[in-house]
C-alpha cells in the first residue's frame, strides 16, 4: 500500500508538471479545452491528499479552502491549479518523512469500510441481525485500532474499559463516548442473539456512528 501511494504521488506530480506548461501565469483562466485534464488532476490530487492526511490537519483543510474558490463555478482559475500543485508537492514531502497518516491505519480504515458497506447492504435489505453482527465486529476492531494509535494498551482489555480509556485520555468526548457505549450495548445483544432487544433503526445508527469513528479517528 505504501508503494502504491508513493507511486500515485509521483504520477500526479509528474502530470502536474506537464500541466504547468499549459497553465500560463499571465492567464487568469485555464483554457477551456484543457479544463477536463485539469479537473481530473485536481480531483485525483484532492482524493490522495485527503486520504493520507488527518482530518483538521493543514493539508486536509487547505484542499477544501482551495476548492472553495468563488469562481470555480465559472471555470478553473490558474491560481487554483498552482496552489494545489504546491500543496501536493508539500504533502508528498510530509508523507515521505512519516508525518502524515500511518499506513496501517489507512489500510485498516479501508478494510473496516468494506465490512461496513456489507453491513449497510444488509441493513437496506431489512436484515438487522446480519447487519448488526457485521457492524459489531467492526466496532470492536475500530476501538482497538484507535486505542493503539493513541498508545493505549488493548491486550486483555474489553470494549467498554477501552472506551472509558479513550474518554479519560480526551480522545473521545463524554458525549461521543456515551454514544459508542450504546453501540457496544447493541453489539452485546447481537452477539448473544438477543434479537428482540434492538431494532433496525438501532443497527442503522450503529453503522453510521462506526463510520464516523473511522473517518475521524483513524
Amino acid at each position: 500500500m505504501k508503494e502504491v501511494i508513493e507511486q500515485r504521488f509521483n504520477e500526479l506530480i509528474t502530470q502536474g508538471a506537464v500541466l504547468s506548461s499549459k497553465a500560463k501565469e499571465d492567464d487568469y483562466w485555464i483554457i477551456d479545452s484543457y479544463i477536463p485534464l485539469f479537473q481530473t488532476w485536481l480531483s485525483s490530487s484532492i482524493n490522495l491528499i485527503q486520504m493520507i492526511s488527518p482530518k483538521q490537519s493543514f493539508h486536509f483543510n487547505e484542499c477544501n479552502k482551495i476548492m472553495e474558490h468563488e469562481q470555480l463555478n465559472q471555470g478553473i482559475p490558474t491560481l487554483v491549479f498552482q496552489r494545489m500543485f504546491g500543496l501536493i508537492a508539500s504533502a508528498f514531502e510530509e508523507w515521505k518523512r512519516g508525518i502524515l497518516k500511518d499506513i496501517q491505519y489507512i489500510v485498516a480504515a479501508e478494510t473496516f469500510d468494506d465490512f461496513l458497506d456489507h453491513a449497510f447492504e444488509y441493513h437496506k435489505a431489512n436484515k438487522k441481525n446480519e447487519a448488526a453482527i457485521l457492524a459489531s465486529s467492526v466496532l470492536e476492531d475500530t476501538i482497538k485500532k484507535i486505542a493503539t494509535k493513541n498508545n493505549i494498551t488493548t491486550k486483555g482489555v474489553s470494549l467498554e474499559p477501552l472506551i472509558e480509556s479513550l474518554i479519560s485520555s480526551d480522545i473521545l468526548t463524554v458525549v461521543k463516548g456515551k454514544r459508542i457505549k450504546a453501540y457496544a450495548g447493541i453489539r452485546n445483544k447481537a452477539l448473544h442473539a438477543e434479537w428482540d432487544e434492538f431494532d433496525i433503526r438501532d443497527t442503522g445508527e450503529m453503522i453510521k456512528g462506526i463510520r464516523e469513528l473511522i473517518e475521524n479517528y483513524l
